[in-house]
């Protein structure tokens, strides 16, 4: 089993491709297909992305975590950890994507629909002053029952 691997980010768009090119070196050895590591990478894309544009409004340099520990399946628990401003993307309402058109829908909530629906389980927690996202990714897509 891969043991446990962290990459610190800075809240800048450019870190995206050091993001991706973590979750593939750390996942390949797992014997997840590039398919699959794909959805992981773009789970966690969409919530990076999310803490860079809307974490933090002060202007300054931040830094935050993603934490990766491989599970049986092959899997990969994710831990996504910041000092932004609290937000529990967990909280808001599910997007209604099947009564309008694309142009119609308000802007906003598919990212999480979309992280969702590529994990397994997908977690929320305030520790002091960390948002902590946890999310269970398991190769070949995330048993729906």
């Amino acid at each position: 089993m891969t043991a446990r691997q962290t990459i610190q980010l800075r809240n800048d768009l450019a870190e995206i491709p050091r993001l991706a090119n973590f979750v593939d070196g750390y996942c390949r050895p797992l014997g997840a297909s590039s398919d699959d590591i794909n959805g992981l990478q773009l789970a966690l894309e969409e919530v990076v992305t999310n803490v860079i544009v809307h974490g933090f409004d002060d202007g300054g340099v931040h830094h935050f975590t993603v934490d990766l520990e491989a599970i049986p399946g092959p899997g990969v628990i994710a831990v996504v950890t910041d000092d932004a401003a609290a937000y529990d993307p967990l909280a808001r309402a599910a997007p209604d994507i099947s009564s309008s058109s694309i142009e119609e829908r308000p802007i906003g909530g598919l990212g999480v629909h979309l992280i969702r629906a590529l994990m397994k389980s997908v977690a929320y927690e305030r520790r002091g002053d960390r948002n902590v996202l946890t999310m269970e990714w398991v190769a070949g897509g995330p048993p729906r029952s």
